[in-house]
């Protein structure tokens, strides 16, 4: 990906900060479980302790079961200076291992006698992709727009296991109480977190989740697990381009096929014990058995005891102030190209992303989102552009297909957490990339350059960048804002964020704020009010 090259530029990465590291005084923390040496960053004035495990290796008789705490101890001091392995994926350039389960800490230096708020990052990437040791990931931003700022944070990273070895969904697995591993691994890092992070001078009491695409969904999971039951894990939420309505939660029944694959694959079929057979197979012959089955999450009983939509509607989800938004033009990113007329558009949301939308449904959909080029729905937030070579039809198809996935379960967190008097602030990204060629559009992770605050390091001084330089400081600015006093527009002696006041969300006057490098603005949010309407009344699991 394009954004691992421009970052590096900025940090100089095999290790994200292998350039700016001094070891003349290497910091130090004392864990519950022994005492680790991390990095100073002498450029960054910060602390960096990295590969910290948080769970035993999910490896042998632990594979697939939800991770366990670490309960020994070690003498001496362990190096924490660079990340861990990758947890298994496919199409990647990290280093992997299903030992991967690590978290990170990125401090500010000299801020012994104050505890700071803490913003935990959960990547995306499908729940089959990602690593915190991805470039694009460096937190190192985001902290230095706090310290700048006056206003201090610790940002903290874990590593999740992905698509097989996180999400393998069984009989057998649920049985024995270990279906979604990957999200009790995100949920045993927040309890070590709670364990530890005083001892890196964060505040217990005040931690921020943040997370896009299928992080955002990740945390949105979270907020309705166990029945909506609180266990001070976090205190707010940050949701980019995902939520609990966004993932493709198929019931069990759905992966029998793909488990039988995987079992005669790897000649564990006619074993007496399937799930042991492939326990015992090596990580390299179960990661050759299998590229291309995609496996998500499940209601499970326990974890998930209900749909996230179910849970909602009966108010089951955990109420803390949230920050949510997407990107103007998500569908982009999921449509495919071809779509000339209805009956091509009707054709792909049959069979579309699995959710088998009726007839009824999709007609429904053509009433609410009309072919008008001129007059939204549904090319109001991507400009009247159309682009024949995908289809003439295509825009349209690209904002139904945005809405399903992404930017009307934006809006349905909004209201449902705003009804149960939670404060909340919504926005739209609406900056398409400097390099973009056509058809312009915002897309999907569009705007994690700019959370992340690597624009400059992706576009250096060049005066014509400034303004994207100016809506990254400020994006970052919001953020940190809302970690630090629950409000984006400011608090604690921070600076102006630069960006217009942004209002909470209200259910009479529902208003967002749009992210714009010519200018970001306060909208309505009314926009395709009837079709995303319709979308969320509509959002049971198979269109979830």
């Amino acid at each position: 990906m394009f954004l691992h090259t421009l970052v590096s530029l900025l940090y100089g990465v095999s290790s994200a900060y292998a350039a700016v590291y001094s070891n003349s005084s290497d910091p130090t923390v004392k864990t519950l479980n022994g005492t680790y040496a991390g990095r100073h960053l002498v450029g960054w004035d910060q602390d960096v302790f990295l590969g910290i495990p948080y769970a035993q290796p999910p490896v042998g008789p632990l594979r697939w079961k939800w991770p366990q705490s670490i309960e020994s101890s070690f003498e001496g001091v362990r190096d924490a200076k660079e990340y861990g392995y990758s947890c298994y994926q496919y199409g990647s350039n990290f280093k992997l291992s299903e030992d991967c389960l690590t978290i990170n800490v990125v401090r500010p230096s000299h801020y012994q006698n104050q505890t700071l708020p803490v913003l935990v990052w959960i990547y995306g990437g499908g729940l089959y992709a990602g690593s915190t040791a991805d470039p694009q990931y460096n937190l190192s931003g985001i902290v230095h727009n706090a310290q700048s700022s006056g206003s201090p944070i610790i940002a903290v990273s874990m590593n999740y296991r992905l698509g097989m070895w996180g999400f393998l969904q069984s009989p057998a697995l649920q049985k024995e109480g270990s279906s979604n591993a990957g999200l009790l691994d995100q949920r045993l890092a927040l309890r070590w977190i709670q364990e530890n992070i005083a001892a890196f001078g964060g505040d217990l009491t005040r931690v921020t989740i943040w997370g896009e695409s299928a992080g955002a969904q990740s945390i949105a999971l979270h907020l309705t697990s166990h029945g909506g039951r609180d266990d001070g894990l976090f205190h707010a939420a940050i949701m980019e381009s995902g939520g609990p309505v966004g993932a493709f939660l198929a019931p069990l029944a759905y992966y029998t096929a793909p488990v039988e694959n995987l079992t005669r694959t790897t000649g564990c079929w006619s074993a007496k014990d399937q799930l042991e057979c492939l326990r015992g197979l090596s990580s390299e012959a179960l990661f050759k058995a299998q590229t291309s089955q995609v496996w998500n999450p499940i209601v499970d009983g326990d974890f998930l005891q209900a749909y996230p939509s179910q849970e909602m509607d009966a108010g089951n989800f955990i109420k803390v102030p949230i920050l949510t938004g997407a990107n103007s033009d998500e569908g982009v990113s999921f449509s495919v190209h071809g779509m000339d007329n209805e009956t091509d558009i009707f054709n792909s949301l049959m069979y579309w992303r699995s959710y088998a939308l009726s007839p009824p449904t999709i007609r429904k959909l053509f009433e609410l989102y009309p072919n008008d080029p001129i007059n939204e729905p549904p090319y109001g937030r991507m400009g009247n552009e159309t682009y024949t070579k995908w289809g003439t039809q295509w825009r349209r198809y690209a904002a139904i297909g945005g809405d399903l996935v992404m930017i009307a379960q934006r809006r349905k967190v909004a209201e449902y957490w705003t009804r149960a008097g939670q404060d909340v602030w919504s926005y739209r990204f609406d900056t398409p990339l400097w390099n973009q060629t056509a058809p312009i559009s915002v897309r999907h992770f569009d705007n994690v350059v700019f959370s992340f605050q690597n624009i400059s390091g992706a576009l250096g001084p060049l005066p014509k960048y400034q303004s994207y330089n100016d809506l990254s400081t400020s994006i970052g600015r919001a953020y940190v804002n809302f970690v630090v006093s629950g409000d984006p527009n400011g608090g604690l002696g921070s600076e102006e964020i630069g960006l217009p006041s942004w209002p909470k969300y209200s259910l009479d006057s529902p208003k967002a704020m749009v992210m714009n490098s010519n200018g970001s603005f306060v909208e309505d949010d009314t926009w395709r009010k009837e079709g995303i309407a319709f979308i969320n009344s509509i959002s049971r699991e198979l269109l979830a």
